[in-house]
Formats: structure tokens, C-alpha cells, sequence
């Protein structure tokens, strides 16, 4: 097919059209950072030659000092005047030329004597992930469109002279974290950010007012002292209390005795009104209160066992052989499955009896999802953990051959049953109790303040994926196809050792079949891959040192990662140890991400995982 001779010429036409347009767009954001550094350094007008900034030479190919750009160096990509003496102010219209014209995704001004406004056109540059302006002379009030820069993740503007108050729309930028406004002069409340997911955060020395947000306790005193109006934890400065509610103000007077009658009559009708509202508020809360003690009655709390069942099997010990309560004889009923304490673990437990668990005295834990954890002393010593299991409809039958399924296939990271019990009214199972607490407190609770290295936490994490894959394949070998998981793995069921190794506890007690329509909530029916899905969330909560409940971590870190800005994901207590271990922690995060993927036939296999795991380990 040939090509017109005009078509041709058009085509070229067009092609030096954009080329120009083009090399005019190159030449318009060369004239505006040169400009912009010359509003930045007013006093020293040699300043554009001494950093290589020319009209004759490009920007990223010619690598201005201080400017990068993206790879292929075509593109701006930050910004770094630092420490040189600026004394100028930042000239809005430039900067918003600047970012519209290119892909800014840092600026840099730190170290100066800078004065002036931050200007309110800033928020044009709407890719900016890092802002940094600390220690310089800056003044007047934040910008109100500054929260509109949704993609910041790291913003100090401390040891300037700021004052107003901060925009409390600034919590809103999901991915911040990193905040520093200390030694300004900011006035107002603190607005409410999630500590939770915020690495460095400090407001010092400046006059800020009112109660701390939510969580400020997981920074120091340091980070809020200088602000005599500021109170709450962790500060010694204990919040008033809430103003009472305003009372009604008392009728007007009336004009008339008829209008009066009125108002007589309508005035009794509103106080039995009320007389009536208050009686039904108390009715309420007795019936909640009365609820609550009867929830709370459970059987490990001294008398509050059926007291028949109690009394017949108290009867039965009487009579019974120190046999009937072990695994080689127990004692059966009608159907088959034993009604006595059946131990499977017998060091240190021998002698242990179900009458034992009745008048032990019992601390409860926690209540889940799935039943109840308690803690009981048995003869003022030895320390077990029993789950009372509730929402069961299975038989004892199946709920025995599961237990003693799972006791056969045992592995060092899976904490064993040491003894359960089965009946009509109870099911409960017996795990020695761990004093070094859950993986959850050791991340997010460490109160004691013992350090958490990465070598410990990839010992954790190849722990745990190794007896996962153990457990899922033995039990897969021993017929249990569709209950071969854990089916509620968090890292509060990540218990810790004397030795401090992880510990899988409660493997199994959720997976049966009568929970699977119960945990087909997480988007999906249960399933070995549901497992797979929750370990990677532990995964990043070791990477991250961030919580997984009440926040979306997964989506929080695929954010921080699409903006190739990954390394801001990892816990900064482990980002000191070495350019080894952050080669480590990208590959443990990379395995994460796929163990979270959205379709589960696209996640790798729990064999899979460990062996990766395993490999990270072993470099």
C-alpha cells in the first residue's frame, strides 16, 4: 500500500509539532526552576551558576545539583536545596508551574533561612509524597488546601515561626507518617491523627491546647511537652471532665389562668412523660446488667456449672479408677464419646481430673468470635489455658476424632492439646499456659520495651509458615480434606515459648465444617488458601510493626508500594540493621503480597510459602 506524498508530509508535520512543544514544555520548567531559585537565594544572584542551573543545559541530563529525576531521566523527580544558605521565600506561582509541568514528588528546603508563607499553591502539586522545610524562618499560617496533597506521606515543618492552627483535615491523609510541627508557634487542638499508623510524630514547644488524640501514648512525653494547654496520656496533666448537658430553661410565664390551665395540664402529661422514659432507661439496664452476669457464668468459675452435672461426675470419681481420666480408658456414653476429661498430654498433668478445672480458680482471658479462654491454677501451680468453645453444633463424636486427629500430627511450632472434655453442655480444650504471652503483645503491647529484630521476627514468621504447612498436609494425608486449616489465624493465636519461638495455638477448633458458612464473611468460603491469606497479613504486621484490626493494612501497604516508595512500609526499629536486612524484608514483603492476592487459586500453596520463607532465612 502506498503513502501519499501529502500524507507523508503531514505526518512529519505533526511529529515536529510535538517535538516542539515538547522541547518548549522542557525550556518553560527550565525557566521556572531557574527563577525559583533565584526568589529562594534573593541576596546571592551568583547562586544559579554555582549549581549548574543554565538555560544552556538540562536539568536531568546534565544533573543539576539537586535535582533527580526518574529513571530514564526525563522526568523531575525532587527537588533538594538544603543547608545553603536560602534566604529568599517560596514563590507560589513557580512552584505551581514547577508541578504541573513535571512529576515533583519531593522538595526539599530544610537548613535555611527561607521567610515568608508557605504559599496556598502548593496544593497543586498534587504528587508530592515527602515535604521538608524544618529550620527556617517560615511564618503565617498553614495553607488550607495543604490536606488536599493526598499522596504525602512525610510532611516537617518544625523549628520555623508557623502559628494559627493546623488544618484539621490534615488527619485525613490516609498515608501520613510522618508528622513534625515542634518548635513553632501553633495554636489550637491537635488534630485527630492515627497514631496508630504513624512512625514519627511530634508537636513540641509550640501553644497548642485541649486532650491528645487517640494513641499519643505510643510516643514519648517528648513529643508533646511545651504546650502547657495540652492533656492526657501520656502526659501527667489529666483531662477535665465533659461540661454536663445544658439543663432546659424554666417555663415562661402566661398570661391568662385559661392559657395556665393549659400549660398545667400539658406539664403534668411532659412529667409523667419523663417519670415514664426514666423507668424504662432503668428496666434497660437492669435487663443488660443481669444479662451480662448470666453470659459471664461460665464453667470455670467456681459453682457455675450445672450443679447435676457436677455432682454426677463427682460421683463417678468417687468410684473410678485414676485410669478413667486418661486417654487408654475412658468412660463413655450412650453414643460412644467420652463424658470424662481425656488427657493427651500427661507430663506434669497425670492426676489432672475435670472436677479439677470446676474448683480451680479461673481468670478469664478474653472472649472471641468462636468461645471463651480462660486461665486456671490447679493446685496453686501448674497454669492452664482452657477454651470453652461455644456456638458448637457438632457431635461429641466428631469433635473427639478431631481433637485426636490433630494431637497424632504434632509439630515443635503447633501448641499441643494437653486434655479436653466433652458433653452435652460443655466442650472444652486444655493447652499449658504460655507466660511470654502472643505474638500480638509482643509487636503492638511491648510494654516491658525488649527490643524485636528482624532476625527474631523471621524466626517467627519461618516458624509459623513451617508448622502450618506441617499441620495442613498431615492432616490432608489423614483424610480431613475440608478441615485441614486453622480458620482463624491471627497473630493473637501466635503464642510465644519459654524459648520464645512461636507457637500455633488453637489450630483446627474454627475449621470444622459447621464454621465455615460462619467465616465465609472474609469475601470467601473457608478454605487451606483462607489460611495462606492470613498469614501474609501476620507477615506485614513483622514488617510493619503496625496492627491489622480496625485498619486495612494490606491496602495501606499496596498504597505505599504503588507509590515505589516501599521501604516507608517497614518498622524504622528495623531499618538500621543493614542493607542485608532490608533485602530480607523486601523479599519477605514480595511473599506477603502474593499470599494476600485477591483471587485464591492465584495464591501459592502453604508448602509454597514455607519453603520461600524458609529460603529468606537461610540467606
Amino acid at each position: 500500500m502506498e503513502v501519499s506524498p501529502m500524507r507523508l508530509l503531514l505526518s512529519l508535520l505533526f511529529l515536529l509539532l510535538i517535538d516542539s512543544a515538547s522541547s518548549q514544555t522542557s525550556d518553560d520548567l527550565k525557566t521556572s526552576l531557574i527563577s525559583f531559585l533565584g526568589k529562594l537565594s534573593s541576596s546571592n544572584p551568583q547562586i544559579n551558576g554555582d549549581l549548574g542551573w543554565t538555560t544552556a543545559s538540562d536539568p536531568c541530563l546534565d544533573r543539576w545539583k539537586g535535582i533527580k529525576c526518574k529513571k530514564g531521566g526525563k522526568s523531575l523527580h525532587s527537588i533538594a536545596l538544603e543547608s545553603l544558605k536560602l534566604d529568599g521565600s517560596i514563590d507560589g506561582d513557580l512552584l505551581s508551574h514547577i508541578c504541573n509541568s513535571s512529576s515533583l514528588s519531593v522538595l526539599s528546603l530544610k537548613g535555611n533561612a527561607i521567610n515568608g508563607g508557605l504559599p496556598s499553591e502548593i496544593s497543586s502539586c498534587t504528587r508530592l509524597t515527602h515535604v521538608y522545610l524544618s529550620n527556617n524562618r517560615l511564618s503565617g499560617s498553614l495553607p488550607s488546601p495543604l490536606p488536599s496533597l493526598r499522596n504525602l506521606k512525610r510532611l516537617d515543618i518544625s523549628h520555623n515561626n508557623f502559628s494559627g492552627n493546623i488544618p484539621w483535615n490534615m488527619s485525613r491523609i490516609s498515608g501520613l507518617i510522618s508528622f513534625l510541627c515542634n518548635n513553632n508557634n501553633f495554636t489550637g487542638t491537635i488534630p485527630e491523627f492515627n497514631l496508630n499508623f504513624i512512625n514519627d510524630f511530634d508537636v513540641s514547644f509550640n501553644q497548642f491546647s485541649g486532650p491528645l488524640p487517640a494513641n499519643s501514648e505510643n510516643f514519648p512525653v517528648s513529643s508533646y511537652v511545651g504546650n502547657p494547654g495540652l492533656c492526657g496520656k501520656p502526659l501527667d496533666v489529666e483531662c477535665p471532665p465533659p461540661p454536663s448537658p445544658l439543663l432546659p430553661p424554666p417555663p415562661l410565664p402566661f398570661p391568662s389562668d385559661h392559657n395556665s390551665k393549659k400549660i398545667s395540664i400539658s406539664k403534668g402529661i411532659m412529667i409523667s412523660g419523663y417519670v415514664l422514659f426514666a423507668l424504662v432507661v432503668v428496666l434497660f439496664l437492669m435487663y443488660k446488667f443481669l444479662k451480662k452476669k448470666k453470659k459471664q457464668s461460665g464453667p470455670l468459675q467456681m459453682t457455675k456449672l450445672n450443679q447435676k452435672n457436677v455432682s454426677e461426675s463427682s460421683e463417678k470419681a468417687e468410684t473410678a479408677s485414676p485410669s478413667e481420666y486418661s486417654i487408654s480408658s475412658p468412660s463413655h456414653n450412650s453414643a460412644g464419646v467420652s463424658t470424662s476429661l481425656v488427657l493427651l498430654k500427661k507430663d506434669g498433668c497425670k492426676d489432672l481430673k475435670f472436677e479439677d478445672l470446676l474448683r480451680a480458680p479461673a481468670e478469664l482471658l478474653g472472649k472471641g468470635r468462636f468461645g471463651s479462654l480462660y486461665k486456671v491454677v490447679i493446685n496453686g501451680s501448674n497454669e492452664l489455658a482452657v477454651k470453652r468453645i461455644k456456638y458448637w453444633t457438632l457431635s461429641g463424636e466428631e469433635f473427639q476424632k478431631k481433637i485426636m486427629m490433630m494431637d497424632q500430627a504434632r509439630h515443635p511450632n503447633v501448641l499441643p492439646v494437653t486434655a479436653f472434655y466433652c458433653s452435652k453442655q460443655e466442650k472444652l480444650v486444655v493447652y499449658d499456659f504460655q507466660k511470654n504471652g502472643n505474638l500480638y503483645k509482643r509487636l503492638h503491647d511491648n510494654r516491658e520495651g525488649r527490643p524485636f529484630t528482624w532476625k527474631s521476627r523471621l524466626n517467627a514468621a519461618a516458624g509459623i509458615s513451617a508448622g502450618l504447612s506441617f499441620m495442613q498436609q498431615s492432616l490432608i494425608n489423614s483424610g480431613a480434606t475440608t478441615a485441614a486449616g486453622h480458620g482463624n489465624l491471627k497473630s493473637s493465636n501466635i503464642l510465644l515459648s519459654s524459648t520464645m519461638d512461636p507457637l500455633i495455638s488453637e489450630y483446627g477448633l474454627t475449621a470444622l465444617p459447621i464454621h465455615r458458612e460462619e467465616l465465609a464473611g472474609k469475601t470467601e468460603p473457608f478454605s487451606t488458601s483462607t489460611d495462606v491469606y492470613d498469614l501474609g497479613v501476620i507477615f506485614l504486621e513483622l514488617l510493619t510493626g503496625k496492627p491489622s484490626h480496625g485498619f486495612n493494612l494490606a491496602q495501606w501497604v499496596h498504597s505505599v508500594v504503588r507509590e515505589e516508595w516501599t521501604v516507608e512500609v517497614f518498622d524504622r526499629l528495623l531499618l538500621s540493621d543493614g542493607e542485608m536486612v532490608e533485602e530480607a524484608m523486601m523479599r519477605l514483603l514480595q511473599v506477603a503480597l502474593q499470599c494476600m492476592k485477591g483471587d485464591a487459586n492465584a495464591r501459592p500453596r502453604m508448602a509454597e510459602v514455607a519453603a520461600m520463607v524458609a529460603g529468606i532465612k537461610d540467606i
